[in-house]
């Protein structure tokens, strides 16, 4: 059977919420990988420290330095950690000296370098492609929640997922991501890429990409419910009202504005998943829920305050004059039926006024990584419904949609379409796929390109698509 090269990639730049063909019991517990069993020695790295260079001793000269981000550029996925390292010293010695947008533009690099870094190109026949993914995502889940994996099943691995492996049990900046549906993906520890850029930013920068590095260091969705505790759930809302208000022009304050909103929703009126009070809305899930709801309606100069007050009313109040204060109609504005169930978050919606974040535009995944980056919305791009349909994996990689999505299926329907999406066809859509190539690159399904030469040429004409033409 002819073999395709299939671009099994395991970023961390995936979907917003994936649903997936393939599921797995999923522990309650949350732990963090500990060592597990030993993979061949000719695999796996040997432990490495992080080192803690001294910049006098490195003599690292001005040309370097501005070379740097072009160095970042030719780390991929056939890259060892001690170019990852060699990078880093370089780094510490040039960051003192460089302008704010210069150490700015030198962190993009560094995330995107580290992406590419996280890659794992394997050879697979297309049927048994499925299959490829359920064994690395049930050897990992061993690792993840089971703290043990056998030798052999980490031989059934390509080289470079083993190599990554050897890499977390040593202790370098590499971890697993559990993205829920029995998924997983290799990772980079953000905090440890934050320490590095964080004492050369403003205070404003560093104060966001700090948050960022924390919140987003684990999947904030997971199997539609949300994976953070009530009270972390506050502090990351108050944290982002307090960032607009000391920085009301500071660093992305757009971006916080957008995670504020979504914080704040998902606050009071939870997750299909994901419920902090009853049904009715009469009393909260948890003793201490009513604690903590209480001591944000105390804040001051806080619209999550004026929220949280809202919110402990309309608990207190009877269903009686819930109907009388805000009466709902028998259908909503689409002619289908109002339930019980969907009646009394009716009102709350009629109490808080809270836009959910799904129903506002905003283009921009806050959730993945140390900064927010664009989503596409199809409905203002001229493509045409044959690109779409004929390239779902690619699409779907690329455009980071929000709701629910399904993982391309590698059925024969599905293959058939992927013959007609190649380059030729694409090349009409060639800059879009440039503002893209980065998420394309790391598209975690499957490779729809047969020919890796014709993929280049497609680029070759344009500019600022190094990254896609690796």
């Amino acid at each position: 059977m002819q073999k395709n090269q299939v671009s099994f990639i395991i970023g961390s730049s995936l979907l917003l919420v994936i649903t997936v063909t393939v599921t797995a019991c999923q522990p309650t517990s949350n732990t963090p990988l500990p060592q597990a069993q030993a993979v061949e020695e000719s695999r796996i790295p040997m432990a490495l420290e992080n080192p803690e260079p001294s910049k006098k001793s490195l003599g690292v000269d001005a040309k370097t330095c501005v070379q740097l981000n072009q160095a970042m550029q030719t780390v991929d996925g056939t890259s060892k950690i001690e170019d990852i390292y060699a990078i880093q010293k370089q780094l510490d010695a040039c960051l003192p000296t460089a302008s704010n947008a210069e150490v700015m533009e030198l962190l993009s690099s560094y995330e995107s370098m580290y992406k590419r870094f996280l890659v794992d190109d394997i050879d697979t026949d297309a049927e048994n492609l499925e299959s490829a993914y359920e064994n690395f995502n049930s050897v990992v889940y061993d690792l993840y929640y089971e703290e043990n994996a056998t030798s052999e099943q980490l031989r059934t691995l390509s080289p470079r997922a083993q190599y990554l492996i050897g890499l977390i049990q040593s202790g370098a900046d590499v971890r697993f991501r559990d993205l829920g549906e029995g998924w997983f993906s290799f990772d980079h520890d953000m905090l440890a890429m934050v320490n590095i850029f964080a004492p050369y930013l403003r205070n404003d920068q560093a104060a966001f990409i700090q948050r960022m590095a924390k919140d987003n260091q684990e999947s904030f969705w997971m199997d539609a419910s949300v994976t953070t505790t009530f009270q972390e759930l506050v502090e990351r809302a108050t944290f982002w009202e307090d960032y607009i208000q000391q920085y009301p022009n500071g660093y992305a304050v757009k971006d916080a504005k957008i995670l504020l909103n979504l914080y704040r929703y998902v606050l009071f009126y939870g997750a299909d998943n994901t419920q902090w009070t009853d049904d009715a809305i009469h009393r909260f899930m948890e003793p201490n829920y009513k604690k903590i709801m209480l001591d944000l309606a105390r804040r001051p100069n806080s619209m999550l305050a004026k929220n949280a007050q809202l919110f402990l009313g309309f608990l207190a109040l009877p269903d009686s004059e819930r109907q009388t204060k805000y009466p709902v109609p028998s259908t909503d504005e689409d002619g289908y039926e109002i339930h019980d169930w969907s009646k009394v978050r009716y009102q709350l919606h009629q109490v808080l006024q809270i836009p959910s974040p799904w129903d506002v535009r905003h283009d921009r995944d806050c959730l993945n990584g140390i900064s927010c980056t664009d989503q596409i919305d199809l409905d203002s791009l001229d493509v045409s419904s044959d690109f779409a349909y004929a390239c779902p994996s690619a699409m779907q990689g690329a455009m980071q949609l929000e709701g629910d999505l399904q993982v391309w299926e590698l059925d024969t329907e599905s293959i058939e379409q992927a013959s007609s999406c190649k380059p030729s066809n694409l090349k009409a859509y060639s800059q879009f796929e440039c503002n893209l190539s980065i998420d394309w690159h790391q598209n975690p399904n499957i490779d729809i390109y047969s020919d890796r030469e014709v993929y280049k040429n497609v680029y070759e004409s344009l500019e600022d698509c190094e990254l896609a033409l690796k």
